[in-house]
């Protein structure tokens, strides 16, 4: 079989595929009623998750060069205690999701397998596919800020699903501001595995505490506390890419010609 060459345009075609996927699996499920997010993933395996992590993988399988799209592990290994920040991250958000009390434990399994449907799903398709079409027309940073922004602005949908504009907002914000720490990793280990374990941790944090909250009649304070945590995991991303140069980033190597 013929391999991809992941281009800008090829990789935005594949966007719209996958948000059809995901956005339209979505919808189907919920018929004609909006449901958050939490709901969602703690309701039934998600079918457009499911359906949008499976064309992604497709994609980036078929891709020319895997290593350029981050699908093999972190080169070198040691790169991969970069991660540390996010991590760190993630795991107090856990910590804090465990001390709210968990969900049923049905509830908490079916939450667990679609956080790890859609880590998997979004950093395939915007740190392997994405960002990796962006890098073919341009520099480093206009491709990391444009996958992050593309990253912010597809979270912004979700107001349509949930019917909250304003968390939809604050999801869509803290979704550009990670995407930028996420993208920074990715060029510096050459794999986006690091990144499918920090953004399933985080995703299952949020979820099962939203859900935790919710059926005691609160709200959940997480998802804002996660909007000041990412400042600083952002922050961290850019001082990873301080002496990139053109299409040349430390740590990784430089691009065939």
């Amino acid at each position: 079989m013929k391999r991809l060459h992941l281009t800008a345009p090829l990789a935005l075609a594949a966007l719209a595929v996958w948000l059809l996927l995901t956005l339209g699996g979505q919808w189907l499920q919920a018929g004609s009623g909006q449901h958050s997010l939490a709901d969602a993933a703690g309701g039934g395996i998600g079918v457009g998750w499911l359906l949008a992590a499976g064309f992604a993988a497709i994609v980036a399988l078929a891709s020319r060069d895997r290593r350029a799209a981050g699908l093999f592990a972190p080169a070198p290994m040691r790169s991969a205690r970069l991660v540390w920040l996010p991590l760190l991250y993630a795991l107090l958000m856990l910590l804090v999701a465990w001390a709210d009390g968990w969900p049923a434990r049905g509830v908490l399994l079916l939450v667990a397998c679609n956080t790890a449907l859609v880590a998997l799903s979004e950093e395939l398709m915007f740190r392997a596919v994405l960002l990796q079409g962006f890098l073919d027309r341009f520099a480093i940073w206009p491709a990391v800020f444009l996958s992050s922004v593309v990253f912010g602005a597809v979270h912004a949908a979700n107001g349509f699903a949930s019917g909250d504009a304003g968390a939809a907002l604050v999801q869509s914000v803290s979704a550009f501001l990670q995407g930028l720490a996420y993208s920074a990793i990715r060029l510096r280990t050459r794999s986006i595995w690091p990144m499918v374990l920090v953004h399933g941790l985080w995703d299952f944090s949020l979820m099962s505490s939203m859900l935790s909250a919710s059926s005691g009649g609160d709200d959940s304070v997480l998802p804002y506390a996660a909007l000041f945590a990412v400042l600083p995991m952002c922050l961290y991303g850019l001082y990873l890419m301080r002496a990139v140069r053109g299409h040349a980033m430390p740590g990784m190597a430089a691009p065939a010609t």
